[in-house]
């Protein structure tokens, strides 16, 4: 996650539990990394490439997410090891000024398929609720793409 993603997260609920934290910052120093990490602090480099690089040297790496902002979502999109999205897709209309750095739509002929639910399902390894949700007035639905 880019530095702004890891501010916007209460302190209480920092580093996230049970998981490495990476945070990306070009104005962090450290460039390189040797793949150690804990859920206790987070891991803070200056770029994804030193992130890749540092995660090829752990064996015991099931999925990576990465969860913004929207330069580290540019970054990862650009790389050619992002197989897939999983994407909350918003229904209801915001003021915004920042959006995701590519389209998902379907049927559009682009490099990302929209995949089934069972199929979301199946890799998130649970049950995700099926169809439009709706929190706070907040009306969204969970999709997956894969990169053909």
């Amino acid at each position: 996650m880019g530095r702004k993603t890891w501010e916007s997260i209460p302190e209480k609920f920092r580093p996230l539990k049970g998981r490495l934290n990476i945070v990306l910052s070009r104005s962090y120093p450290l460039e390189t990394w040797d793949g150690k990490g804990d859920d206790k602090e987070p891991v803070k480099l200056s770029s994804l490439a030193s992130v890749l690089l540092g995660l090829s040297k752990i064996t015991d790496v099931a999925k990576v997410f990465v969860i913004g902002g929207a330069e580290i979502y540019t970054a990862a999109l650009e790389d050619e090891s992002t197989k897939r999205i999983l994407l909350t897709r918003v229904l209801t209309d915001f003021d915004c000024d920042t959006f995701f750095p590519t389209r998902l739509e379907e049927g559009d002929g682009g490099e990302w398929k929209k995949k089934t639910r069972i199929d979301l399902d199946h890799w998130v390894g649970e049950e995700v609720p099926e169809g439009i949700q709706e929190e706070d007035g907040t009306r969204y639905v969970f999709e997956m793409y894969e990169r053909d």
